[in-house]
């Protein structure tokens, strides 16, 4: 009896492998949903949507967009981490560590299947335009004279994200950011709305999230943590032009899936990003808008996410957010 199970559990098995591989090299037969952990109107949704037309067209099937900004981007990372891994839901991943390190769940490098990273943006140091401060020189300046003289804006959850760049900055100037004034938001989106608004002083974001509103002259960028000046920015110092010594840093962006996801789509995902980015239309769109480029296949977007998870330790540690 117990052979005669043996041999029901093995074809029952083999049956679930069969069924598992031929739905997934028939993958796509139906739409696939990108979950973007951001508010409409950021960078991290502008070139997911980019990055969706060109899977439609790579696959013939929809890849929807849903933006899914709770909580800075932990609902969405969430989900994306908890979704089944049969390639029918995917999504943008970006800095990403410090939801773990600060208590705000379990989420690690191993809750995702690394696909490839597209992207990584400076952060930049924002201001309302018509704020009296000048410089990131005058913010370090006010900053160590009092530290509660400025409030400032993460364009995520703090401190993380954009707002790790600037931490690193005032760390090695030797100030305490255990005890500024951070202020958190649904993304940079939100965030520059609460920068014209007059909500903080500050906020740390990329220059192509802040583009239209300066092109408005509702915000003006003081600098950018990038060891040269951007491009498609040329009349914005970089933070070094400024300050002695100061380190870039900013935002990656990268495609990935639940942990687990069937090996055959991946390889099909990562040949059409390569593709997708390699594409004269996606080159032209980020270059236009101002956007890094940045390309990682899986192997080097593992490494990097090892980095990120370390150097991001590092910082939260300094500021006393973790032991």
């Amino acid at each position: 009896m117990k052979k005669v199970l043996s041999f029901m559990t093995a074809g029952v098995m083999a049956a679930g492998m069969a069924l598992s591989t031929a739905a997934a090299s028939d993958w796509p037969n139906r739409p696939v949903t990108l979950i973007v952990a951001a508010g409409a109107g950021g960078g991290t949704d502008a070139t997911a949507r980019w990055l969706a037309s060109g899977l439609e067209q790579k696959f013939g099937q929809p890849f929807n967009v849903v933006n899914r900004a709770e909580g800075g981007g932990i609902a969405g990372i969430t989900e994306l981490a908890n979704a089944d891994p049969d390639g029918y839901t995917i999504g943008i991943l970006f800095n990403y560590a410090p939801f773990r390190l600060l208590g705000m769940g379990s989420l690690s490098a191993e809750s995702y299947t690394p696909i490839a990273q597209y992207n990584f943006d400076y952060a930049a140091i924002h201001v309302k335009a018509d704020s009296p401060i000048q410089s990131l020189a005058e913010v370090l300046e006010k900053l160590k004279a009092d530290p509660n003289s400025i409030t400032i804006g993460c364009g995520a959850v703090c401190p993380s994200s954009w707002s790790s760049a600037l931490s690193k900055v005032l760390i090695d100037n030797g100030i305490d950011i255990k005890v500024l004034r951070w202020v958190p938001s649904a993304g940079a989106a939100a965030g520059l709305q609460e920068l014209v608004a007059g909500g903080v002083d500050i906020l740390t974001a990329s220059l192509p999230e802040a583009a239209a509103l300066i092109d408005a002259g509702e915000v003006r960028p003081l600098a950018v943590l990038a060891p040269d000046r951007l491009d498609a920015f040329p009349d914005v110092e970089t933070a070094g032009e400024q300050i002695p010594d100061a380190a870039p840093g900013g935002v990656f962006r990268a495609l990935v899936g639940p942990a687990g996801l069937p090996e055959d789509i991946v390889v099909q995902l990562e040949e059409a990003m390569k593709e997708i980015y390699e594409s004269e239309d996606f080159q032209q769109k980020m270059s236009n808008a101002g956007f890094g480029l940045r390309f990682a296949d899986r192997e080097g977007l593992v490494d990097w996410m090892a980095t990120h998870e370390a150097d991001t330790e590092t910082v939260l540690r300094a500021a006393g957010a973790i032991q």
